[in-house]
């Protein structure tokens, strides 16, 4: 095969057409050797379809030839894959080959002891959970760092979102609870308002729990994390107990502010101010007598691959769908997420089990905090399969959406949209944001 393809001492091989199968389904040894030998001969090489049905045009019309700087543009995407693969090969681990790096203070539940943090001690991932610094508070325990782990996937897809599509990122703060968002907001110009509009998404549900944020927390913003005079006023406490508060820089006052509760766990790490996916390309899950392996959800939100049905969406509304986006795609409240968002403010999020489930819930939860759902809008993770659950958001107040295509009643369903002037958005159907199971 060597000196078929490489040589002209033997039968030659003068084309090569190989896709080669992802990491996730194996070592394709033979498929990228194929390739190397095939580059390095100078062959027609092929590695993915669109390139060969040019080849094919060019070879019916050239007489079995191919033009000379195609051919070269071939053979260096040739090794350019090879060099992607290899590189993932070698970054690619199983959790057995970590290593314990630190001890918590104890499991999801305090009889859980011994507890650790295992990590690769080669991870280049600048946003692994052992890159966070803590600079404040008691030892964090398991549920710590993994709601930590939640909240930043989920402040990942938001900001990777904002920059596929508009080039640039708000200011993002999220208040979560459990690891899933119970407030998240965006504002172009002011943290504070991208602050506030995290506090009081639903401030009931974040006591206790978590808060991040793509922005340093100054002084006064240490203030508004600490009490909150609204607060008082409409709920009885100034203070919103948070647990953990993750950003990429606080002051020397804010650290003082914040560390008044002493429990409260402050982590800091520079890389959040452009928090992007994770670089590892495989997810596990441990179940009994193993664990389960897929390929790492990195699916971004891009406009320019979803199907518009309706009257054109402005910035203000494709941003609102992005955090709606991001949040359904990142929480688990109970299966079949559903978020509304109204002026780049998280203001209800839900599960089911079944979507009418999950659309009342996430209802209920804004109507119970005082928001408006007139004129706002939601992202739901999975297709809808009747236009129960899209029944109760019309009479909410959505106005626009975002959902997967898919399900035997797809057409009734965007009839039904249509019917009620309800401008939607379609994400390809393989991407769904099913997660956390």
């Amino acid at each position: 095969m060597e000196l078929a393809l490489t040589t002209s001492k033997a039968t030659t091989i003068d084309l090569v057409f190989d896709t080669t199968y992802p990491l996730s389904e194996g070592n394709d040894v033979g498929g990228h050797t194929l390739l190397a030998l095939a580059a390095k001969g100078n062959r027609i090489v092929v590695s993915n379809k669109k390139d060969m049905d040019k080849v094919v045009r060019q070879l019916i019309c050239n007489e079995n030839s191919i033009e000379a700087d195609f051919r070269k543009r071939l053979i260096t995407q040739a090794y350019e894959k090879n060099s992607r693969h290899y590189q993932e090969l070698s970054d690619h681990k199983e959790p057995n080959q970590a290593t314990a790096t630190y001890e918590l203070m104890e499991g999801e539940n305090p009889y859980q002891k011994p507890c650790y943090l295992f990590g690769f001690p080669d991870n280049n991932d600048p946003l692994s959970i052992s890159r966070f610094n803590q600079i404040s508070g008691t030892k964090p325990c398991f549920t710590n760092l993994a709601d930590l782990d939640n909240i930043i996937g989920t402040l990942c897809l938001a900001s990777e979102g904002f920059k596929k599509n508009f080039c640039q990122t708000p200011y993002l703060a999220l208040a979560a609870k459990h690891g899933n968002a119970c407030g998240f907001g965006a504002d172009w110009k002011s943290p504070k308002v991208a602050l506030e509009k995290a506090l009081f998404g639903n401030p009931q549900a974040i006591w206790g729990g978590e808060f991040i944020c793509n922005f340093p927390i100054t002084d006064s913003l240490a203030e508004l994390l600490y009490e909150n005079h609204i607060r008082k006023k409409n709920l009885g406490s100034a203070w919103w107990m948070l647990d953990l508060i993750v950003a990429p820089f606080f002051s020397s006052e804010a650290c003082i502010i914040l560390g008044r509760r002493k429990n409260r766990k402050l982590m800091v790490n520079k890389y959040l101010t452009e928090p992007k996916f994770s670089n590892y390309g495989l997810s596990y899950r441990p179940v009994r007598g193993g664990f389960l392996r897929q390929p790492s959800a990195n699916y971004t939100l891009d406009f320019k691959g979803v199907e518009f049905c309706g009257q054109s969406f402005s910035e203000h509304i494709l941003g609102s769908l992005i955090l709606a986006w991001a949040v359904s795609w990142s929480s688990n409240f109970g299966g079949n997420e559903i978020s509304l968002v109204k002026d780049l403010q998280l203001i209800g999020s839900g599960g089911g089990p079944a979507t009418t489930i999950a659309a009342q819930n996430a209802v209920t939860r804004a109507r119970e905090q005082g928001h408006s759902l007139e004129s706002s809008v939601f992202a739901a993770d999975a297709f809808f399969p009747f236009t129960d659950a899209p029944e109760i958001l019309i009479k909410a107040g959505c106005k626009k959406g975002l959902v997967p295509k898919g399900g035997k009643l797809e057409k009734e369903i965007r009839g039904f949209f249509q019917g009620h002037k309800v401008d939607m958005c379609f994400v390809p159907q393989d991407f769904r944001g099913f997660c956390r199971h």
